[in-house]
């Protein structure tokens, strides 16, 4: 399985016009069939730091998701709320 962890950094004061616009894309991205989770966390320490948290059962499922209507509207419009773009990390599930 793939995992995203995508970091978003906002602007001062824009935490919750993102959260509002995020809330519809977590709503959304649940409902894709490859989608195994996927849900939004704000770091403890900084509470400008958002993380999307992404479980796929695979590549093409990542590549739906990423051409799925609702990303390729709500993700720029959280773009003019965060101070650059957002950082992602792709990792693999370790099996045992």
């Amino acid at each position: 399985m793939i995992v995203l962890l995508a970091k978003s950094t906002l602007l001062e004061g824009k935490q919750q016009e993102f959260i509002a616009v995020a809330e519809k894309l977590v709503k959304a991205t649940r409902e894709e069939p490859g989608c195994v989770y996927y849900d939004l966390v704000q770091d403890a320490a900084n509470d400008k730091v958002f993380y999307f948290v992404e479980k796929y059962l695979d590549e093409a499922a990542v590549e739906a998701h990423k051409n799925s209507v609702h990303f390729q509207t709500y993700v720029p419009m959280m773009n003019v709320f965060r101070e650059g773009p957002s950082e992602v990390t792709k990792c693999v599930t370790v099996d045992f």
